[in-house]
Protein backbone atom coordinates (compact mmCIF):
# COMPACT_ATOMS: atom_id res chain seq x y z
CA UNK A 1 0.00 0.00 0.00
CA UNK A 2 2.97 2.42 0.91
CA UNK A 3 4.65 1.81 -2.99
CA UNK A 4 0.96 2.30 -4.44
CA UNK A 5 0.40 5.61 -2.09
CA UNK A 6 3.66 6.94 -3.26
CA UNK A 7 3.63 6.40 -6.67
CA UNK A 8 -0.05 7.65 -6.62
CA UNK A 9 1.84 10.81 -4.84
CA UNK A 10 3.72 11.51 -7.26
CA UNK A 11 1.17 11.44 -9.88
CA UNK A 12 -0.52 13.84 -8.73
CA UNK A 13 2.82 16.28 -8.03
CA UNK A 14 3.46 15.89 -11.96
CA UNK A 15 0.12 16.93 -12.88
CA UNK A 16 -0.23 20.18 -10.29
CA UNK A 17 3.66 21.24 -9.68
CA UNK A 18 6.00 22.07 -12.65
CA UNK A 19 9.51 20.90 -12.10
CA UNK A 20 11.43 23.90 -10.08
CA UNK A 21 8.74 24.94 -8.34
CA UNK A 22 8.89 26.72 -4.95
CA UNK A 23 6.07 25.69 -2.57
CA UNK A 24 4.88 26.50 0.51
CA UNK A 25 3.82 23.23 2.18
CA UNK A 26 1.25 24.21 5.00
CA UNK A 27 1.65 22.14 8.38
CA UNK A 28 -0.59 21.62 10.91
CA UNK A 29 0.93 18.78 12.80
CA UNK A 30 -1.75 16.68 11.80
CA UNK A 31 -1.20 13.59 10.57
CA UNK A 32 -2.60 14.99 6.86
CA UNK A 33 -0.55 17.18 6.56
CA UNK A 34 3.04 15.76 8.63
CA UNK A 35 2.15 13.00 5.64
CA UNK A 36 1.80 15.75 2.62
CA UNK A 37 5.17 17.04 4.30
CA UNK A 38 7.54 13.66 4.17
CA UNK A 39 5.99 13.09 0.76
CA UNK A 40 6.60 16.35 -0.19
CA UNK A 41 10.14 16.07 1.20
CA UNK A 42 11.12 12.45 -0.59
CA UNK A 43 9.81 13.56 -3.92
CA UNK A 44 11.36 16.60 -3.82
CA UNK A 45 15.02 15.78 -5.35
CA UNK A 46 13.23 14.23 -8.20
CA UNK A 47 11.06 17.24 -9.53
CA UNK A 48 13.43 19.18 -8.47
CA UNK A 49 11.06 21.22 -5.66
CA UNK A 50 11.99 23.70 -2.90
CA UNK A 51 9.98 23.78 -0.06
CA UNK A 52 8.78 25.93 2.57
CA UNK A 53 7.07 24.63 5.83
CA UNK A 54 4.11 27.57 6.33
CA UNK A 55 2.50 26.74 10.35
CA UNK A 56 -0.46 29.10 12.38
CA UNK A 57 -0.89 29.10 15.34
CA UNK A 58 -4.69 29.85 16.11
CA UNK A 59 -4.64 30.80 19.38
CA UNK A 60 -7.71 28.74 20.29
CA UNK A 61 -6.84 25.79 22.65
CA UNK A 62 -3.94 25.23 25.43
CA UNK A 63 -1.40 23.14 23.64
CA UNK A 64 -0.84 25.38 20.25
CA UNK A 65 2.43 26.61 21.02
CA UNK A 66 3.32 23.03 21.55
CA UNK A 67 2.26 22.09 18.24
CA UNK A 68 4.52 25.03 16.68
CA UNK A 69 7.17 23.88 18.09
CA UNK A 70 6.84 20.25 16.73
CA UNK A 71 6.21 21.38 13.60
CA UNK A 72 9.48 23.41 13.23
CA UNK A 73 11.33 20.79 15.01
CA UNK A 74 10.15 18.55 11.95
CA UNK A 75 11.21 20.70 9.44
CA UNK A 76 14.72 21.05 11.09
CA UNK A 77 15.22 17.74 11.13
CA UNK A 78 14.38 17.58 7.00
CA UNK A 79 16.88 20.95 6.22
CA UNK A 80 13.65 23.03 5.23
CA UNK A 81 12.98 26.49 6.45
CA UNK A 82 9.85 27.46 8.41
CA UNK A 83 7.69 30.12 8.40
CA UNK A 84 5.54 30.25 11.58
CA UNK A 85 3.56 32.83 13.12
CA UNK A 86 0.25 33.31 15.90
CA UNK A 87 -3.00 34.96 15.33
CA UNK A 88 -5.48 35.35 17.76
CA UNK A 89 -8.50 33.95 15.91
CA UNK A 90 -11.33 35.35 18.33
CA UNK A 91 -10.12 38.36 18.27
CA UNK A 92 -9.79 38.03 14.63
CA UNK A 93 -13.21 37.22 14.17
CA UNK A 94 -16.09 39.51 12.30
CA UNK A 95 -19.16 39.50 13.81
CA UNK A 96 -20.94 37.24 11.22
CA UNK A 97 -18.45 34.63 11.06
CA UNK A 98 -18.55 31.55 12.95
CA UNK A 99 -15.14 30.21 14.92
CA UNK A 100 -14.29 27.61 11.84
CA UNK A 101 -15.09 30.30 8.99
CA UNK A 102 -13.05 32.99 11.39
CA UNK A 103 -9.79 29.76 11.31
CA UNK A 104 -10.22 29.75 7.33
CA UNK A 105 -9.92 32.97 6.56
CA UNK A 106 -7.25 33.70 8.78
CA UNK A 107 -5.30 30.87 7.80
CA UNK A 108 -5.71 31.48 4.51
CA UNK A 109 -4.72 35.21 5.01
CA UNK A 110 -1.67 33.69 6.56
CA UNK A 111 -0.40 31.08 3.66
CA UNK A 112 -0.89 33.83 1.32
CA UNK A 113 1.43 36.46 2.75
CA UNK A 114 3.95 33.87 3.52
CA UNK A 115 4.03 32.41 0.27
CA UNK A 116 4.52 35.73 -1.00
CA UNK A 117 7.21 36.51 1.26
CA UNK A 118 9.29 33.45 0.42
CA UNK A 119 8.22 33.58 -3.40
CA UNK A 120 6.85 30.32 -3.75
CA UNK A 121 4.57 29.96 -6.57
CA UNK A 122 2.04 26.85 -5.29
CA UNK A 123 0.69 26.59 -1.27
CA UNK A 124 -0.10 22.85 -0.77
CA UNK A 125 -2.23 21.58 1.56
CA UNK A 126 -3.52 18.44 3.43
CA UNK A 127 -6.47 17.88 2.31
CA UNK A 128 -7.46 14.32 1.28
CA UNK A 129 -10.49 12.49 0.08
CA UNK A 130 -12.41 12.15 3.38
CA UNK A 131 -12.31 15.67 3.99
CA UNK A 132 -13.95 15.51 0.08
CA UNK A 133 -16.40 13.85 0.58
CA UNK A 134 -17.24 15.52 3.90
CA UNK A 135 -17.11 18.59 2.42
CA UNK A 136 -19.79 17.39 -0.20
CA UNK A 137 -22.10 16.04 2.40
CA UNK A 138 -21.87 19.62 4.29
CA UNK A 139 -22.60 21.85 1.24
CA UNK A 140 -25.46 19.29 0.31
CA UNK A 141 -27.28 20.05 3.39
CA UNK A 142 -27.11 23.02 3.26
CA UNK A 143 -28.53 23.41 0.69
CA UNK A 144 -25.94 24.44 -1.54
CA UNK A 145 -26.62 24.23 -5.74
CA UNK A 146 -24.53 21.92 -8.13
CA UNK A 147 -21.63 23.56 -8.50
CA UNK A 148 -20.95 23.84 -5.07
CA UNK A 149 -21.30 20.22 -4.49
CA UNK A 150 -17.76 19.23 -6.87
CA UNK A 151 -16.17 20.14 -3.50
CA UNK A 152 -12.75 21.26 -3.78
CA UNK A 153 -10.63 21.32 -6.58
CA UNK A 154 -7.11 19.44 -6.39
CA UNK A 155 -5.61 22.82 -7.71
CA UNK A 156 -6.96 26.54 -7.02
CA UNK A 157 -8.48 28.70 -6.12
CA UNK A 158 -5.13 30.92 -6.43
CA UNK A 159 -1.63 29.12 -5.38
CA UNK A 160 -3.23 26.30 -3.80
CA UNK A 161 -3.17 22.68 -5.03
CA UNK A 162 -4.10 19.69 -2.52
CA UNK A 163 -2.01 16.77 -3.98
CA UNK A 164 -3.83 14.27 -1.63
CA UNK A 165 -6.84 15.16 -2.54
CA UNK A 166 -7.12 11.31 -4.28
CA UNK A 167 -6.04 9.41 -0.71
CA UNK A 168 -8.08 8.18 1.75
CA UNK A 169 -7.42 8.95 5.22
CA UNK A 170 -6.83 5.34 6.36
CA UNK A 171 -4.14 4.54 3.84
CA UNK A 172 -2.60 7.51 4.50
CA UNK A 173 -2.54 6.94 8.54
CA UNK A 174 -1.12 3.65 7.52
CA UNK A 175 1.70 4.96 5.43
CA UNK A 176 2.75 7.00 8.56
CA UNK A 177 2.27 4.09 10.82
CA UNK A 178 4.45 2.16 8.46
CA UNK A 179 7.55 4.81 8.01
CA UNK A 180 6.97 5.60 12.10
CA UNK A 181 6.41 8.96 11.53
CA UNK A 182 5.16 11.31 14.60
CA UNK A 183 2.46 13.53 14.18
CA UNK A 184 0.36 15.67 16.16
CA UNK A 185 -3.77 15.72 15.99
CA UNK A 186 -5.71 17.81 17.33
CA UNK A 187 -7.91 17.70 19.98
CA UNK A 188 -10.35 19.84 18.89
CA UNK A 189 -11.07 17.30 15.66
CA UNK A 190 -12.49 15.26 18.38
CA UNK A 191 -15.35 17.82 19.32
CA UNK A 192 -19.13 16.89 18.01
CA UNK A 193 -19.75 20.84 18.40
CA UNK A 194 -18.13 21.50 14.94
CA UNK A 195 -20.26 20.29 12.02
CA UNK A 196 -17.46 19.14 10.25
CA UNK A 197 -16.69 16.66 13.14
CA UNK A 198 -20.28 15.37 13.00
CA UNK A 199 -20.62 14.76 9.73
CA UNK A 200 -16.81 12.81 10.16
CA UNK A 201 -17.94 10.94 13.18
CA UNK A 202 -21.68 10.37 12.86
CA UNK A 203 -22.73 10.54 9.23
CA UNK A 204 -19.88 9.22 7.27
CA UNK A 205 -19.43 6.37 9.65
CA UNK A 206 -22.96 5.02 9.35
CA UNK A 207 -22.94 5.34 5.23
CA UNK A 208 -19.93 3.12 5.50
CA UNK A 209 -21.02 0.52 7.73
CA UNK A 210 -24.90 0.26 6.83
CA UNK A 211 -24.80 1.42 3.26
CA UNK A 212 -21.38 0.62 1.10
CA UNK A 213 -17.88 0.32 2.35
CA UNK A 214 -16.69 2.81 -0.49
CA UNK A 215 -19.12 5.33 0.46
CA UNK A 216 -16.41 7.86 0.45
CA UNK A 217 -14.65 7.13 -2.67
CA UNK A 218 -18.06 6.85 -4.15
CA UNK A 219 -18.83 10.64 -3.25
CA UNK A 220 -15.92 11.99 -4.23
CA UNK A 221 -16.84 10.69 -7.76
CA UNK A 222 -19.65 11.85 -8.05
CA UNK A 223 -18.74 15.50 -7.08
CA UNK A 224 -16.69 14.61 -9.91
CA UNK A 225 -19.09 14.53 -12.60
CA UNK A 226 -20.97 17.55 -11.01
CA UNK A 227 -17.61 19.37 -11.92
CA UNK A 228 -18.01 18.18 -15.67
CA UNK A 229 -21.88 19.15 -16.00
CA UNK A 230 -20.91 22.41 -13.88
CA UNK A 231 -18.09 23.73 -15.64
CA UNK A 232 -20.23 23.79 -18.71
CA UNK A 233 -23.18 25.48 -17.41
CA UNK A 234 -20.94 27.95 -15.37
CA UNK A 235 -19.39 28.73 -18.79
CA UNK A 236 -22.66 29.63 -19.89
CA UNK A 237 -23.71 31.55 -16.84
CA UNK A 238 -20.26 33.47 -17.45
CA UNK A 239 -21.01 34.50 -20.71
CA UNK A 240 -24.64 35.86 -19.58
CA UNK A 241 -23.50 38.03 -16.74
CA UNK A 242 -20.67 39.94 -18.91
CA UNK A 243 -23.27 40.56 -21.31
CA UNK A 244 -25.81 41.97 -18.55
CA UNK A 245 -23.48 43.23 -15.54
CA UNK A 246 -21.06 46.09 -15.05
CA UNK A 247 -19.40 46.46 -12.01
CA UNK A 248 -17.89 49.83 -10.87
CA UNK A 249 -14.74 50.97 -9.16
CA UNK A 250 -17.47 51.88 -6.04
CA UNK A 251 -17.63 47.85 -5.34
CA UNK A 252 -20.85 48.11 -6.70
CA UNK A 253 -22.21 45.58 -9.67
CA UNK A 254 -25.09 46.08 -11.20
CA UNK A 255 -27.18 44.50 -14.06
CA UNK A 256 -30.88 44.65 -15.57
CA UNK A 257 -33.07 42.83 -13.00
CA UNK A 258 -35.38 41.66 -16.11
CA UNK A 259 -32.16 40.01 -17.85
CA UNK A 260 -31.71 38.09 -15.20
CA UNK A 261 -35.50 37.37 -14.40
CA UNK A 262 -35.74 35.89 -17.98
CA UNK A 263 -32.82 33.30 -17.81
CA UNK A 264 -34.51 29.70 -16.83
CA UNK A 265 -33.88 28.54 -13.53
CA UNK A 266 -30.63 26.41 -13.83
CA UNK A 267 -28.59 28.88 -15.50
CA UNK A 268 -30.15 31.86 -14.03
CA UNK A 269 -29.25 30.49 -10.28
CA UNK A 270 -25.82 30.18 -12.06
CA UNK A 271 -25.92 34.03 -13.35
CA UNK A 272 -27.13 34.40 -9.61
CA UNK A 273 -24.19 32.66 -7.96
CA UNK A 274 -21.53 34.05 -10.21
CA UNK A 275 -23.28 37.56 -9.42
CA UNK A 276 -22.99 37.67 -5.71
CA UNK A 277 -19.43 35.96 -6.41
CA UNK A 278 -18.49 39.19 -8.60
CA UNK A 279 -20.22 41.49 -6.60
CA UNK A 280 -17.40 39.97 -3.72
CA UNK A 281 -19.73 38.07 -1.28
CA UNK A 282 -17.79 34.72 -0.23
CA UNK A 283 -18.63 32.05 -2.33
CA UNK A 284 -17.99 29.58 0.66
CA UNK A 285 -21.00 31.50 2.20
CA UNK A 286 -23.32 31.72 -0.51
CA UNK A 287 -26.25 29.40 0.47
CA UNK A 288 -29.49 28.66 -1.68
CA UNK A 289 -31.19 31.06 0.43
CA UNK A 290 -28.80 33.51 -1.25
CA UNK A 291 -29.26 32.74 -4.78
CA UNK A 292 -32.90 32.23 -4.73
CA UNK A 293 -33.38 36.24 -2.66
CA UNK A 294 -31.69 37.47 -5.45
CA UNK A 295 -33.83 35.59 -8.22
CA UNK A 296 -37.06 36.71 -6.07
CA UNK A 297 -35.96 40.33 -6.38
CA UNK A 298 -35.39 39.90 -10.24
CA UNK A 299 -38.64 38.70 -10.21
CA UNK A 300 -40.38 41.66 -8.23
CA UNK A 301 -41.28 45.14 -9.39
CA UNK A 302 -41.13 46.77 -6.18
CA UNK A 303 -38.09 48.35 -4.30
CA UNK A 304 -36.58 45.36 -1.75
CA UNK A 305 -33.63 44.43 -0.22
CA UNK A 306 -31.37 41.24 0.42
CA UNK A 307 -28.36 41.21 3.23
CA UNK A 308 -26.08 39.24 2.42
CA UNK A 309 -23.03 37.79 3.94
CA UNK A 310 -19.34 40.03 4.34
CA UNK A 311 -21.71 43.58 5.32
CA UNK A 312 -23.18 42.72 1.45
CA UNK A 313 -26.31 44.02 0.65
CA UNK A 314 -28.21 43.06 -2.95
CA UNK A 315 -30.88 46.53 -3.81
CA UNK A 316 -33.73 46.23 -6.20
CA UNK A 317 -34.47 49.74 -7.44
CA UNK A 318 -36.32 50.26 -10.66
CA UNK A 319 -35.46 48.00 -13.36
CA UNK A 320 -31.89 47.53 -11.63
CA UNK A 321 -30.42 45.29 -9.34
CA UNK A 322 -27.11 46.80 -7.44
CA UNK A 323 -24.84 44.42 -4.82
CA UNK A 324 -22.24 46.26 -2.65
CA UNK A 325 -20.90 46.60 0.64
CA UNK A 326 -23.71 47.50 3.00
CA UNK A 327 -24.18 51.23 4.21
CA UNK A 328 -22.90 52.70 0.94
CA UNK A 329 -25.10 54.14 -1.58
CA UNK A 330 -25.04 51.90 -4.86
CA UNK A 331 -24.50 54.08 -7.93
CA UNK A 332 -27.24 55.90 -9.79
Amino acid sequence: MGDRLEIAFRRALAELLPAGSTVLVAVSGGGDSIALLHLLARAAPRRPLRLVVGHLDHALRRGSATDRRFVESVAGRLGLACVSDRRDVRKAARRDESPEEAARRVRRGFLLEAALAVGASHVATGHNLDDQAETVLLRLVRGAGATALTGMARAGPGPFVRPLLGLERAEIRAWLRRHRIACREDPSNRNLRFDRNRVRRLVVPVLVDAINPRAARLLVQAAERFREDAAYLDAAAEQRLDAIATLGHDGWLSFDAAALAVDGAVLGRRIAHLALRRAGVDPRRIGARHVEGLLRLAHTIRPAELHLPGRRIAVRRGGRIGIGPSGTAPRA
